[in-house]
């Protein structure tokens, strides 16, 4: 017995060496877990980003996104301010806060580095602003309307600016320098996109909720022609390249393509629809164009973020599955490789149309970090309330 049990106490110990072999060896065929460094504004960089917490406090909506045409800065107005973004590094460089309530549009002029912006306390006054994001000069700050400030664009010189309000009227700055405007009181319905022909000395255009977008001489500033196939609401206008054609959203869900013809003989507009497109499951809230004019991107009630060829309306990329909340604001930088877009959840999303991925998160500040020029600049505004699409 005493053998016995000598030799089951050897074949123990042999299969404990055995197991404790075994384990050490998995050990050490383990890879070892490395975390991705957070992935920059380059598309081309293929690393994911880090693991995103969101700040444990409230946050107002996006309301407006803009690219500057160079693509180096990103603008984002949320309540009470515009903040600046450098799209290198993704790092906070200027900060404005001279705004009563939400900001509601935001447009970069060819320079790069003047900003129009549109706010203004609902249904009391509406307030726009062009501010030099370098802090080289002091903002610009044109009479209060009637009514907040929906859509603003600066024409191809720079010189010019469309303001379109919730007054129902559109104001033409034929001057930005002198402030000279004249302002075109024919929609029936709340001015909510404004848009230049990139054609010079060619027309303009707006967009209501009458539902009805119109087109403008720009040399004798008088409506030529009218376009109501909309079922919805105008919420975003945007020109083809070629400045005789344009894509405007609705909040009926889709897209539609007008074209504008003119007879130099007969001095005659004429006008046609060529193209729809059933766009978002929902209403359509926002849209923009890519600095080369080639793609757009729009954003919806469905919380979907979704790129288009322009030319040929035919869809790039949908985002789904970003965020579960409405998307308010979206922009795409020069190429159209990048997009970003916010709305109700307070949060900025940077996304990469070609490899179909999100590059990164921003959060803007809760509080100014300081006041009025470059690298955190602040001016304090009033309160009041989100945006409401």
């Amino acid at each position: 017995m005493n053998i016995l049990k000598y030799a089951r106490i050897r074949l123990l110990a042999a299969l404990a060496c055995f197991a404790i072999g075994a384990a050490v060896s998995a050990r050490s065929q383990t890879k070892p877990v490395t975390t991705a460094k957070p992935a920059s504004g380059d598309v081309k960089q293929s690393a994911s980003p880090a693991a995103f917490i969101k700040p444990n406090r409230p946050l107002a909506a996006i309301t407006a996104i803009a690219y500057s045409p160079d693509g180096k800065k990103l603008a984002v107005g949320t309540f009470g301010e515009v903040v600046v973004y450098d799209t290198d590094s993704w790092q906070q460089t200027a900060i404005f806060k001279q705004v009563s309530d939400s900001v509601r549009t935001l447009a970069f002029g060819p320079d790069n580095q003047s900003l129009a912006i549109g706010a203004g306390l609902p249904g009391r006054t509406g307030q726009s602003v062009i501010w030099d994001v370098t802090g080289a000069q002091k903002p610009k700050t044109y009479p209060d309307q009637f009514d907040t400030i929906e859509s603003v664009a600066f024409e191809k010189s720079g010189k010019s600016l469309l303001i379109g309000a919730d007054d129902n009227k559109v104001r033409y700055v034929s001057d930005t320098a002198a402030g000279k405007s004249t302002v075109l009181d024919s929609h029936n319905g709340r001015v909510q996109a404004v848009a230049f022909s990139p054609k010079e000395n060619s027309i303009f255009i707006s967009g209501a909720m009458d539902r009805i977008v119109k087109v403008w001489d720009l040399k004798s500033v008088r409506n030529v022609i009218n376009f109501d196939q909309s079922e919805g609401g105008i919420t975003g206008l945007a020109f083809l390249n070629n400045g005789d054609q344009f894509v405007g959203s609705s909040l009926d869900g889709r897209l539609y393509w007008w074209g504008v013809g003119y007879d130099q003989k007969t001095d005659a507009y004429n006008g046609y629809h060529f193209r729809t497109v059933a766009a978002h499951n929902g209403p359509v809230y926002t849209l923009s164009r890519s600095g080369d004019g080639n793609r757009i991107v729009t954003g919806g009630n469905d919380h979907a973020i979704c790129i288009w060829d322009i030319n040929n309306g035919g869809q790039i990329r949908a985002f789904r599955d970003t965020t579960t909340q409405p998307i308010y604001a979206a922009a795409l930088n020069t190429n159209g490789k990048i997009a970003a877009a916010g709305g109700r959840d307070g949060l900025v999303y940077i996304l990469d149309v070609e490899a179909n991925k999100l590059i990164t998160t921003l959060v803007p500040p809760a509080t100014a970090v300081s006041s009025g020029e470059p690298a955190a600049k602040t001016v304090s505004a009033s309160s009041g309330r989100k945006k409401h699409k």
